[in-house]
Order: C-alpha cells, then structure tokens, then sequence
C-alpha cells in the first residue's frame, strides 16, 4: 500500500512540473525575425530604415527597438503594438486563446483590472516574450534578452 501511494505522489509530482514550466525554444522568441541579440544592423536590413531617439529605433510598421546600452550595436529588446509576428505567426490583434494553443501554459501570468500579460522563458533563460492582451485581444507583443 505505501508503494502505490508513494508512487501516485511521483506522478503527481512529475505532472505538476510538467505543467509549470512552459520554456520555449530560444528560436522562437522573435518578432518579424529580428531577435534580442541580434544585430542593429541585421534589424535595420529587415525592417528598414528607423527614426532613432536615445537607444530606441522606431520603424514604420510600429515595431520598437531598444538597443542595448553597454552592448552597442546588440537589439536588447523588440516590440510591436501593430506590425510584425513571432515565428509562429502570432501578431498584435489576434484572440487570446491563441497564446496557450500555441505556447502552452505561461511560466508567469499576470492579471490586472484592465489586461493580462503572459511571459515565457526560452529553454536558456537568456530570452524572454511577453504577450499583453486587453479584453481578450493581443494588443502587444514584447521580446528581451534577460
């Protein structure tokens, strides 16, 4: 009998860390194919010319780098609030089930009186995405390196 109990505890256990951990490939935490890391100007040869205030590059189709501060040169973080999509096709607009069908279960969840953001991690830690979602739309998208 202690056998079988002590046995249903491990698979309890095992699935309740399957469940709470949802990394996600590093390569898929991009948007418009620019990722943190990368290179300013391989950003700039993607998404075009930007108009550039400070450490951040504004492009015409909204989407928004910051580059990093003691790395010159490096995309520290991208967002969008209207263009471009991560690598598995997720873009501003779009319902928020689409999120967990397509990530699964966030590694953080954050639920305020007007919006709710889903962060995962990549499988390194060195990445991160975040999706903010207003009434149940995705309304931003938001990848740094950590």
């Amino acid at each position: 009998m202690k056998n079988k109990i002590l046995t249903v505890l491990a698979g309890m256990m095992t699935m309740t860390a399957a469940v709470c951990y949802a990394t996600v490939p590093v390569d898929t935490i991009a948007i418009a194919d620019v990722a943190p890391g990368s290179s300013v100007e391989a950003a700039k040869q993607k998404l075009g010319t930007p108009n550039q205030r400070g450490d951040k590059l504004f492009f015409t189709n909204g989407i928004v780098i910051e580059v990093a501060e003691y790395t010159p040169g490096i995309v520290e973080e991208i967002e969008t609030k209207s263009g471009g999509a991560t690598p598995a096709g997720i873009s501003v607009g779009m319902k928020e089930s689409v999120i967990t069908q397509t990530y699964g279960n966030p590694d953080k969840l954050e639920r305020d009186s007007d919006d709710t953001e889903y962060t995962y991690y990549s499988a390194d830690y060195t990445k991160k995405i975040e999706f903010k979602v207003i009434k149940g739309k995705i309304v931003k998208i938001k990848c740094e390196l950590r």
